[in-house]
């Protein structure tokens, strides 16, 4: 009987590891593969510009400081 358990135990493990790579090879493209977590700062667009393409305006949080220019 101790053969019947290893070779279930065997098959279980094996089943397990193949789900688990399956899993892990479909998921990829969905997480967004190689270069999901780069970000793209330099497309060119400034903040101003990209708030007015969709219609905000981009106001200061702090006031400007006297030292800099107008």
């Amino acid at each position: 009987m101790g053969t019947i358990g290893k070779k279930r135990k065997s098959q279980w493990l094996a089943s397990s590891g193949a789900l688990v790579l399956a899993t892990v090879f479909l998921s990829y493209p969905l997480i967004g593969g190689k270069n999901s977590g780069s970000v793209h700062a330099n497309s060119g667009v400034s903040t101003e510009q990209a708030a007015a393409d969709v219609g905000a305006k981009v106001l200061p949080t702090d006031p400007k400081l006297k030292i800099e220019p107008k």
